[in-house]
């Protein structure tokens, strides 16, 4: 791993980044990038003050298998794509469908959001080379710039993270960062798959990389609610009410374009939920809202809160049980330990193959009598005979 400082090392390597805000110059790169085996990934975008995020930038290069990036004595070509000015061709979304070549991306959650948003595409096939770090059994959730440290030995700056993408034209740093932000990808997946195959699990990877888990947030999540680890301090009444209100909130943020807490923060919806207030005067008495929030939504959430406190007792939701309470204690420890099991045998790290929102979700429906949602895929072949049995005991 090298020691020295990120400018350092930017002098020292070999790259080209090439800026690209015309149709023509598009239409160019896409017959260069056409012939690629794989396409390196990653996008930069602003997302302060909205919902969906505004593309900023689209970094693509071109590699082949067997064969790194500047192995040939030629210099790697970085197109920087200005999606400000430049729509998405029909030849870039033909490469970044399913009829091109396999798309590289780390961690790209976020990223799928912005191809979709610019492109109206998502990349596929792709390989997330943060979920192939941890099923070579390397830590869960690592970032780029430690896994480049990892694999090539160089210190990627990370300065440009927070810069303003949007400003035009971009600094030196800011190019340098987000064309090093894809040009370490081919290097990366290339000892991943090696790793991978000699343990037998790129169909675990495969499988994991099929859906990303993004559809550009254009629907409303109707789970959002869940999420909230403080449910079970809530009445049953305050539960629906807070259904209600997420649910609410959720369609209003796509449709105004503005974070959650733009609108009404999580905390102020909780309490909301606490109080059951039934005029703005009650309304008012909820920590931490504001009058302007008052002038704006107060009607409107009074009036689900009227159509809430309407609902019989017998059809409200019931409320999961607490985590401090022995039995949710007990019951999440032995589904611990039947994923630490099953991960170390496999010498994979347990979130990996079981996060704790996971079991909690098991914990609440073995409550309730519902459903078991247990594992899919490869994990549920190793894992959901075990963890059902947990639940049994």
């Amino acid at each position: 791993m090298s020691d020295q400082p990120a400018t350092a090392l930017l002098s020292e390597l070999d790259f080209e980044a090439v800026w690209v805000e015309t149709p023509e110059a598009l239409a160019a790169a896409c017959a260069e990038l056409e012939g690629a085996d794989w396409l390196a990934l990653d996008t930069e975008f602003i997302r302060e003050s909205t919902f969906f995020p505004i593309p900023a930038l689209v970094q693509l290069m071109a590699a082949r298998d067997g064969e790194l990036p500047g192995a040939d004595g030629k210099t790697p070509r970085i197109f920087l794509i200005d999606p400000t000015v430049v729509p998405a061709s029909e030849a870039l979304k033909r490469l970044l469908g399913a009829e091109g070549p396999l798309k590289l991306l780390h961690a790209c959650g976020e990223d799928m959001e912005v191809f979709l948003r610019w492109a109206g595409v998502a990349p596929t096939p792709l390989i997330d080379t943060q979920i192939a770090e941890g099923l070579t059994g390397g830590e869960a959730s690592m970032g780029y710039q430690r896994l480049v440290e990892r694999v090539v030995g160089v210190t990627v700056p990370k300065e440009e993270t927070r810069s303003n993408w949007l400003k035009r034209p971009l600094s030196q740093a800011q190019c340098d960062y987000a064309a090093l932000d894809v040009l370490f990808l081919p290097q990366v997946w290339s000892e991943q798959r090696d790793a991978l195959l000699e343990l037998d699990r790129m169909a675990w990877l495969e499988e994991d990389c099929r859906d990303p888990g993004s559809s550009g947030g254009a629907t409303p999540d109707p789970e959002y609610w869940k999420r909230h680890r403080s449910l079970w301090k809530l009445s049953p009444r305050g539960l629906a009410a807070w259904q209600v209100l997420c649910d609410w909130r959720e369609e209003q943020i796509r449709l105004r374009d503005v974070p959650r807490s733009r609108l009404l923060a999580d905390a102020q919806l909780f309490g909301i939920c606490e109080r059951l207030p039934t005029n703005r005067f009650e309304l008012a008495k909820v920590d931490g809202m504001h009058p302007p929030q008052i002038k704006r939504h107060g009607d409107t959430v009074l009036t689900l809160l009227k159509d809430v406190a309407m609902i019989d007792d017998s059809q409200l939701p019931r409320v999961p049980p607490s985590p401090l309470a022995p039995e949710w204690k007990n019951c999440m420890k032995r589904l611990k330990r039947e994923v630490n099991v099953v991960a170390e045998a496999q010498q994979l790290k347990p979130e990996i193959l079981g996060k704790r929102r996971d079991m909690e979700a098991l914990v609440i429906a073995d409550y309730e009598g519902e459903p078991l949602p247990l594992p899919q895929g490869w994990r549920g072949e190793l894992l959901a005979a075990r963890l059902a049995k947990a639940l049994e005991s």
